[in-house]
Parts: structure tokens; sequence; C-alpha cells
């Protein structure tokens, strides 16, 4: 089984990495579990370092030109390859306990 882990993001600049750097984190979580996942960020035509951002944490970026929020989440989903598709906000920080129920 494989999760897709989507943020939908509009200039998150300020906290993308630090939510990136949570997420990664817990991926082990479904690893161990024997869960594969990709991370998917939609960048929502942010006008700051927001994809940059997310590459650098090793996420695939794509790209939603239209500022909508539901239009980033579908397009981030259009693009993954999960079973299952996990819907994160730029600013969240799930926590172990909810990636194990998940899983």
């Amino acid at each position: 089984m494989k999760i897709s882990i989507i943020i939908p993001a509009f200039n998150e600049e300020r906290l993308l990495g630090r939510t990136l750097e949570n997420i990664n984190g817990l991926r082990p979580v479904f690893t161990r579990a024997g869960i594969e996942t990709e991370l998917i960020v939609c960048d929502n035509n942010s006008t700051d370092r927001t994809a940059e951002i997310a590459r650098a944490a090793g996420a695939a970026v794509v790209f939603e030109p239209e500022n909508q929020i539901a239009r980033a989440r579908n397009r981030g989903a259009s693009e993954a390859s999960g079973e299952w598709l996990l819907f994160i906000d730029a600013d969240s920080h799930p926590s172990a306990e909810l990636f194990a129920e998940v899983g």
C-alpha cells in the first residue's frame, strides 16, 4: 500500500519548512507499518520561496495557477500515485500517534 501526503500551499515559505521537517520525521511510522509514502506539495501560485523550500525537503512540487484551496488539493491529488490520500495543511504539525492511527 502507498499513501500520498499532499500539502496545498500558497505563500507558505515562513511555515512550510517546519511542517515538512515534521512530516519527513514521521514518515518512518508508515515505513515500519509496511506502507510506502510520497510527499507532494501543490504550489498554489505562490510569489515566495514555497516551491523551493518544498523541493529542498524532498517533496515533489506541482503547480496550480488559480488561487483556490480546492483546486490546489485536487491538483495535488491528480499527481498522486497512492491508494490513500492524506491532505495536510502547510502550517500543520501532525503527531506520530496520528500517523500510526492512519497506518
